[in-house]
């Protein structure tokens, strides 16, 4: 056999090895491409669904400011208090007054808060069951 015939079935040889090696490697990446693709969908949707929820909660915290701001328009400020009341003690009464029924809001507020955190905690356990 002569020496170039030697050379040119290594060449071959050579050929056929890089071939399968980079066939290979292609389709491992093709694979990992698919799988890395289809985890970027996942957390795409995982990531929309809670901007979603930080919204919807911002809506409800907005609602809830607007609220509390119209109710808290008709409290007295100090010039006011000072224009309306004549006496010292009389003011401080009311002061106290408000300050009860702020004192009680801040209560059911908290209490409703609590209720519909709770809400929300069973109708995302219940959408997650029924998937």
């Amino acid at each position: 056999m002569e020496s170039w015939m030697i050379s040119l079935v290594i060449a071959a040889i050579g050929v056929i090895g890089t071939y399968a090696v980079l066939r290979n490697r292609v389709d491992r990446l093709e694979k990992d491409l698919a799988e890395g693709t289809r985890t970027q969908v996942e957390a795409h949707a995982s990531v929309a669904s809670k901007i979603d929820a930080g919204f919807k909660r911002l809506d409800i915290v907005s609602d809830r400011v607007t609220i509390l701001e119209r109710d808290t328009s008709t409290h007295l400020d100090m010039p006011k208090a000072e224009e309306r009341f004549v006496s010292h003690k009389e003011l401080q009464l009311h002061i106290q007054n408000i300050e009860n029924n702020i004192k009680h809001m801040n209560k059911s507020v908290e209490h409703m808060s609590g209720k519909l955190d709770e809400l929300t905690r069973l109708l995302s356990t219940n959408i997650v069951k029924t998937l």
